[in-house]
């Protein structure tokens, strides 16, 4: 979901691996009546291939067209940048392999914070992409690990597998990527620097092993806290949120409880700004929406702080703005 300037939300986009893309504009009043609304989608992307990832660029403006930009991912395709509003391919990019020429496909995309550049992760590869270079590849490629042909993960450096999850941190400009293989590796200036640390969360053994008690089986999503000292980690079939410190590299805080998250689709989770600090929402196959408060705080396993049945159980929450009173529901 994007705001506009005035902080009310403007559209929100949603794709599924087997349908096509839809961006759904919102209405006038959409603030205005305490009721449900159903979205109507406004405009769709048809893809004849699943869609892996999709992203908004970060200036999204509905007075602007020229802003209205939506960046995708197709299996075997190059990375597409298409207008939210009407289905036209304004451009793309090719990410090729070296030594088989064969389209490499991105499982996570994320623009940068002034929307010039934006980065792919894909089989132990994060590539940099310059948004005003259509048709070219990647500025930038940055390996994972420092050969695939090594049976260990790069020979004991680095992180192997697909690069499912991105986020920047937006002070310190480090980016945190996650892996379905559950590794997470930080890295300097926005991706294009030093590997700065990697550690695994199959691992965490710091709080009597509660990672073992939620599941988890590759993330889905990394989430950093306003302040940049804390990462939120989200997986598949899993039934919490792992915290970890980062100023000291690894230190696992412990885990937000009770999440029902036990499928392999992607629920969402989202850092929701308070007078406070922030709070931590998410939305299970239960239908529930439930929030943790002050998530950094937790101590060993934490469960929510509140809890409420959103839908009768038919759907997950997927994002929510509690700044403009909103919350989205979406279908799995």
């Amino acid at each position: 979901m994007r705001l506009d300037k005035k902080g009310k939300p403007s559209v929100a986009v949603s794709a599924y691996m087997k349908s096509p893309i839809s961006s759904e504009v919102r209405n006038v009043d959409l603030l205005d009546q305490h009721t449900t609304h159903h979205l109507i989608p406004y405009s769709t992307l048809p893809s004849a291939e699943p869609v892996y990832s999709t992203s908004i660029y970060p200036g999204f403006n509905l007075q602007d067209p020229s802003t209205t930009l939506l960046l995708c991912t197709l299996r075997d395709h190059p990375i597409r940048l298409s207008s939210a509003l009407y289905p036209s391919l304004l451009a793309s990019y090719p990410l090729v392999s070296p030594t088989t020429e064969a389209y490499i496909t991105p499982h996570s995309t994320l623009f940068t914070r002034n929307g010039t550049h934006f980065l792919t992760g894909s089989d132990s590869l994060i590539c940099s992409f310059d948004l005003s270079r259509p048709g070219q590849g990647p500025t930038t490629r940055m390996p994972t690990i420092p050969s695939k042909r090594k049976k260990i993960v790069g020979g004991g450096v680095g992180m192997k597998g697909i690069v499912s999850a991105l986020s920047l941190n937006g002070d310190t400009g480090i980016l945190a990527a996650g892996t379905f293989t559950r590794s997470v590796g930080l890295y300097d200036s926005a991706g294009k620097g030093d590997c700065i640390a990697v550690f695994s969360v199959a691992n965490d053994t710091d709080f009597n092993n509660a990672e073992s008690s939620i599941g988890g089986s590759g993330i889905t999503q990394t989430l950093w806290s306003p302040c940049g000292r804390y990462l939120y980690v989200a997986e598949r079939k899993s039934d919490g949120v792992l915290v970890y410190d980062i100023r000291v590299v690894g230190k696992n805080l412990g885990c937000l409880t009770g999440r029902k998250a036990n499928t392999n689709q992607r629920l969402g989770v989202e850092l929701v700004p308070t007078d406070h600090g922030h709070e931590i929402w998410a939305g299970g196959t239960d239908g529930r929406v439930r929030i943790w408060d002050k998530p950094w705080e937790c101590e060993g396993a934490s469960a929510p702080s509140w809890a409420w049945m959103a839908n009768d159980g038919k759907f997950s929450a997927r994002c929510c703005r509690r700044l403009v009173g909103l919350l989205i529901l979406v279908g799995m």
